[in-house]
């Protein structure tokens, strides 16, 4: 039998928490698939290992590590790795996306501008007819 902690119990609840966090950014109509995804991967293996303490024993013996300690290392290790490449693509999409709206307003500006100049003209030509 396990051995249950206050650590697991709130392991559990931050598995719960990410499993929320991903509900209600589906909820609010930010379907963003892949942020979803792994918000719930996440919150739900923090869950199982709650709930299955011994699981990286398991781990362990299976990667061919002595401790338990070593293999959660290499599971957080290796979780943090795919979140942080993920975040850097997410942040290069992002400046991608940003360059692209400050050309678009760069020859909104323009546009506006030069109608600007030319209703200028137009009414300065007109009044010098008058």
């Amino acid at each position: 039998m396990a051995e249950y902690t206050i650590l697991n119990g709130i392991t559990f609840l931050l598995g719960i928490l990410f499993l929320l966090s991903g509900y209600r950014l589906v909820k609010r109509g930010r379907e963003d698939i892949s942020l979803f995804l792994m918000s719930g991967t996440i919150g739900v293996g923090l869950m199982i290992v709650a709930i299955i303490p011994n699981l990286f024993e398991l781990v362990a013996s299976t990667i061919g590590l002595e401790l338990k300690a070593r293999a959660i290392l290499v599971s957080a290790n290796l979780t943090l790795f795919i979140i942080v490449t993920y975040l850097f693509n997410r942040i290069s999409h992002l400046y991608n996306k940003i360059s692209g709206l400050n050309e678009e307003l760069s020859l909104l500006r323009t546009t506006v501008s030069e109608l600007e100049d030319n209703q200028k003209k137009n009414n300065s030509s007109k009044s010098d007819d008058d």
